[in-house]
């Protein structure tokens, strides 16, 4: 199984991720949450935060399969924006 580390800078600049991406058996990839700002009081459930648990992980929970270590890494991406976003202002994804 393969794995890469990663940090991501949301693009407003404001704050710091960390993921690690890791292939799944079937050949699809995961980003699992490693770092992340706190929610700030912000609910923390899994479908207000967009994130689902493999044991005590958390990963980036996304609708269809990510195919490449490149379309996890857009996805991890896109998901810490949307997540500052919702940190600062309250609204959904």
């Amino acid at each position: 199984m393969r794995k890469h580390r990663s940090y991501y800078r949301t693009s407003d600049g404001s704050a710091d991720y960390q993921f690690v991406f890791e292939e799944q058996p079937d050949g699809t990839w995961r980003a699992y949450i490693e770092e992340q700002p706190s929610y700030c009081g912000r609910v923390t459930d899994a479908h207000s935060t967009h994130r689902l648990s493999d044991g005590s992980r958390k990963y980036v929970c996304w609708t269809k399969p990510l195919r490449s270590i490149e379309e996890a890494k857009q996805v991890a991406a896109l998901w810490a924006d949307k997540t500052q976003q919702y940190i600062r202002t309250g609204s959904g994804f």
